[in-house]
Formats: structure tokens, sequence, C-alpha cells
């Protein structure tokens, strides 16, 4: 069976599924007839469908294509055309899950997959945007919605999960790491501002699932920081957790992924609302790991985080104009077997 596309006297154009198994035309169906190229397309492409219903033929992207065919439109796909999907299928699934993109700017979600996929400044968000979504943003933006983000927007978890948590308050390292991402860091020139001490309290479920977090300046008197910390545990459904004071060396789980540290140090350390936007994104990204480590614990999966990550770095999709439609579309790349197991693990009900 092909599909036939007859031209009438009066300039219609007729579709139809035609069977010559036979030796003559034997018309299986037809498809009606348009008036138009476009109209003709879409009635070709329903035709082209149902003859892959009728023989069992694979559904591929390139449908009846002759192989020059084939090799002339291979001949002009760009990497522009070719864009990652591992961490939006695999990070953005549990991000969404448990629901931080809600009521917030997109451009939070990407800060967030991309601190997980590949940590480093908010530079490497542009380029992750450029890159692998195809659309271009400027630095200016990224820095604007960390410094509009604020840590008591973000609750994570029931009262289920705030029953026996604990608080752990501990020192954020503020000491700047070297270059970020090849910018050399700005000389200091005359005396260095007083950069106020900051100190974090990480409220944590028994099970050591994120549910919120705030920073503290180390100079604020006891009685007012217990009071804020009171409403922040109000908040979080928490009733009277214990506070227990660490040291940042001696926390080695909190904002690391595994063994891959977070670096939960803000490039401009004079800016409080910079550095508490920073602590949003790496909250969140913090609570997605949390959670994937526990679905792997709860399945007894043979999966480790470090061939997820690595799925997220090699998964990727298609985008084209279809050539019935006129319209653009996307296709994932044909998964390896491994990366099947891991897209249906986290995409599981």
């Amino acid at each position: 069976m092909f599909v036939r596309r007859k031209i009438n006297k009066s300039g219609s154009i007729s579709i139809y599924v035609v069977d010559k198994s036979r030796g003559r035309y034997d018309v299986v169906k037809s498809f009606g007839t348009a008036k138009t190229a476009a109209e003709a397309d879409l009635l070709e492409n329903r035709a082209r469908e149902f003859v892959r219903e009728q023989t069992g033929e694979p559904d591929t992207l390139f449908g009846s294509m002759t192989e020059a065919q084939l090799r002339d439109y291979a001949s002009t796909l760009d990497q522009g055309r070719i864009e990652l999907a591992g961490p939006e299928l695999l990070y953005g699934s549990i991000f969404d899950r448990l629901g931080l993109g809600e009521g917030r700017d997109a451009l939070f979600r990407h800060l967030v997959i991309c601190r997980l996929f590949n940590p480093g400044s908010k530079r490497r968000v542009v380029d992750y945007v450029r890159q692998y979504l195809g659309t271009s943003i400027e630095v200016k933006p990224v820095y604007d919605l960390i410094d509009r983000l604020h840590l008591s927007d973000i609750v994570i978890g029931t009262e289920e999960d705030a029953a026996g948590a604990s608080c752990f308050l501990f020192p954020l390292e503020q000491e700047a790491s070297g270059k970020a991402d090849g910018k050399e860091l700005a000389k200091s020139r005359g005396p260095r501002p007083r950069v106020p001490q900051i100190q974090v309290a990480l409220l944590q479920s028994a099970d050591g699932k994120p549910l919120g977090c705030r920073m503290y300046e180390a100079s604020m008197p006891a009685k007012k920081r217990n009071a804020s910390l009171k409403r922040f545990f109000t908040l979080c459904h928490a009733d009277n957790p214990p506070v227990v004071p660490y040291e940042s060396r001696d926390l080695p789980h909190a904002f690391r992924i595994n063994r891959m540290d977070l670096k939960v140090r803000p490039y401009n350390r004079r800016l409080k609302g910079r550095i508490e936007g920073h602590l949003c994104v790496s909250l969140a990204a913090y609570a997605v790991d949390v959670e994937l480590q526990r679905m792997l614990r709860a399945s007894d999966s043979a999966f480790t985080l470090a061939q997820i990550r690595e799925a997220a770095r090699t998964m990727f999709r298609l985008n084209y104009i279809s050539p019935y439609t006129r319209r653009p579309k996307s296709v994932l790349a044909q998964p390896t077997p491994l990366q099947r197991q891991i897209l249906d693990f986290i995409h599981q009900d």
C-alpha cells in the first residue's frame, strides 16, 4: 500500500491509499479532496499514518522519504536543532513533582536544574539556556530574579514531614573559591567593606528532607533570632524542633550533591539579598536531589546518582519543522536501554 496524490481537472487534489499487490490499482481508502497544497499535505499525512497502521511499519520521523531526500534533509541540519533534553526530563520532572516552580518565574526552574546538572556561576545558566534550550537571555535578568527571591517563599513538605524535624544552625562559608568560569575576580580597591557573618538555619525532616531555610547575621541578638526561628517553625508546621549548632565542616551532606559541593558561596558577598536568593536556588536543588535519593531507596533500585547524572548529559532531542503541518515539532532521540529504564523510573506514578 502507498499514498497516491491525484490532480483533478478542476485543479483540486485527491488523496488515496492504493494497493497494487494484485497487479492493478485498488483504492483502499479515500481521504478526500483538497483545494490547496497545504490541505493536501494534511490529508497526505493522515493517509501515511493509515498505511503505517495497516502495514505495521515503524512510525519514523522522516516518513516515506527516499534516501536522496533524507540525505538532502540531513545535510541541512545544524547544531541549533539538536538540544539537550536529559536535565529537563529527569531533574525537571522531580522539580515539578515537588511543586517548586508554582507561582515562580520559569527562569527559577532553569537556575535549579543548571545547579544540579552543571553547578557554577550564574553565567552558566545563560549558557545552559542558550545552548540547550535554544533561548537567549542576558545575565542581568538572572541576577534580578535572584535578588527577588526570598527564603520565606520556599516551604517544602507537609505537616507529616515536619513531625520529628530538626533544625541545624551553621555558618555560611563565604570565602571566594577562585576564578568563576574563567572570569577573573575583581581586585579590591581601598579597604574592604565590612561583611556581616551569616548563619544558616536548615530545617530537615527525620529522613533528611529539607523543609525550609533561613539566614541570620551572626551579630543578631539571640532573643530576636529565636523569635524569628519560632515563626519559621510555625510556617513549616514544625512543633518546637531541636536546634543543633554545627560547624560547616561537620555538616557534610547539607547543600551537597553526591560528594559534589553545591558551592553555596555568592559572587558578591556584600549583597545580602543576593546571598538569600542564592540560598533559595541551592535549597531547591538540594530538595530535588534528596527526593531522588529517596526514590532510589524506596524502589530498591540498582541505579546510582552518577548513572542518572550521566543519562541527563547524554539525552538529546531534535527540533524540526513538519513538512506536512509547517509547525515546529521535536522528537527525543532513541534512548539507550539504560536511559529508557531511568526515564521510566523517574516518571513512574
